[in-house]
């Protein structure tokens, strides 16, 4: 049995402009506790489009800022170890919906598993049909001033993920509610 991981993107996800949106340490903490089908913890990851450096020596005083953005919002204990649970485009050198993004966060946790082990939630609906051609099962959360969204509160999450644990192959559209 391979590894689950749970991929969230921040901003417009789990916070807005500074402040934790509704719901989100909530659905951060069931997450947490959660094993898949053979008794093995969850990876919680984050993967975020971040300040582009000019030079390589300026990565980690980057990489810092967006740590301590994490300290702020009182949520980097859930993805720590943060230097295999974070990946921002800072590292990796492209944006999200690039394939190659995706790639290292996958190979940062464990280079065997495949997008299929991967349950990508964000905002951002282009994101989520990338990830789904990418063969990742994603949820396009209704962020802030949206309209729609696969679901609308991010404590829905809690029931996806557990449906995602139990059977990876379910597809994105099989398990969020509409």
């Amino acid at each position: 049995m391979n590894m689950k991981i749970i991929l969230f993107d921040l901003g417009k996800t789990l916070e807005d402009r500074g402040v934790l949106l509704p719901g989100a340490s909530e659905t951060l903490q069931a997450i947490q506790v959660m094993q898949d089908a053979g008794g093995e913890a969850v990876a919680m990851a984050l993967v975020s489009d971040f300040n582009m450096p000019d030079r390589p020596e300026q990565i980690p005083a980057i990489r810092q800022q967006y740590y301590d953005i994490l300290d702020s919002l009182g949520i980097r204990s859930f993805f720590e170890p943060v230097n295999e649970r974070v990946t921002l485009s800072t590292e990796v050198g492209v944006l999200k919906p690039d394939e190659k993004i995706f790639r290292a966060v996958v190979e940062k946790i464990d280079g065997d598993l495949s997008f299929q082990s991967v349950i990508f939630i964000t905002e951002n609906l282009a994101h989520v049909e990338a990830a789904r051609a990418l063969g990742m099962t994603a949820v396009h959360f209704k962020g802030p001033g949206q309209t729609t969204g696969d679901i609308d509160r991010l404590v829905d999450l809690i029931a996806i993920v557990q449906a995602f644990l139990r059977d990876s192959t379910l597809k994105s559209e099989n398990i969020t509610p509409k």
